[in-house]
């Protein structure tokens, strides 16, 4: 029996087309995920893993510059811990071979819907090496001098999610403080209510900061840049 495509053929050819002209360095993608157990073990399952390896596979398939590693966190844990994953599917992006000191930025869950552009964008960006953000906010996120988690709220049917969460991934890339992580929160519902997500998309700075809805590039940066820049200690006295 032939398995069922996720990606339909016409979308296929079309990205094809767009990988084809648009990329040019390699893209490394890391999906980590949890193959199935032959033993049922409650709350532990991963109801799209399966889905989300099918649909990055199809999708590495389109271009010879997009490759795909695939981490099962239960047989590979350390890992996972290595760099702070605990839910799964998690897609990680990144350059060159994936290095582990490289920008930290991830979809959390399957990427389904108007959240797919997400992904697509990503790849598109990491392999040109052309940040989408202006000059001035390129300026500004040179202050960030401790860590930043970024969360960011998505659901597939929203379609003002999509520039919220690439522009949180665009922070990322720019500055090594920077962790930004878009996570489905249809999959994750234990968060929602943790953070009291009501609508999307919602935006969680350091666990205490939130940014509600869609706002303007500048606007997003200011409230990054409050969480994120240590005042530096007075240099020291001049010697006589």
């Amino acid at each position: 029996m032939t398995q069922q495509t996720l990606i339909p053929d016409q979308e296929k050819s079309q990205l094809k087309r767009t990988f084809r002209k648009d990329l040019k360095a390699d893209v490394h993608l890391r999906l980590f995920t949890q193959r199935p157990s032959p033993i049922a073990v409650p709350g532990g399952e991963c109801r799209y893993c399966l889905q989300t390896q099918q649909m990055l596979e199809e999708l590495a398939a389109l271009s010879p510059k997009v490759h795909l590693e695939t981490i099962d966190i239960l047989a590979q844990p350390e890992m996972a811990l290595e760099e702070g994953i605990t839910k799964v599917p998690t897609i990680a992006f990144g350059a060159k071979d994936g290095a582990k000191n490289g920008p930290k930025l991830r979809f959390v869950g399957i990427p389904m819907g108007y959240q797919m552009a997400v992904v697509i964008e990503n790849i598109r960006t990491i392999s040109r090496g052309v940040s989408p953000l202006s000059m001035d906010t390129r300026k500004k996120l040179r202050q960030i001098n401790q860590p930043v988690h970024i969360q960011v709220f998505v659901t597939p049917s929203s379609a003002q999610c999509p520039s919220v969460a690439r522009l949180a991934h665009a922070l990322a890339l720019e500055n090594q403080n920077i962790t930004a992580d878009v996570i489905e929160i249809e999959e994750f519902t234990a968060l929602g209510q943790r953070y009291g997500v009501r609508s999307v998309p919602l935006t969680v700075v350091n666990e205490l900061t939130q940014i509600a809805g869609v706002v303007t590039e500048s606007e997003f940066v200011e409230k990054i840049i409050q969480c994120g820049v240590r005042e530096q200690a007075d240099s020291a006295p001049l010697q006589a």
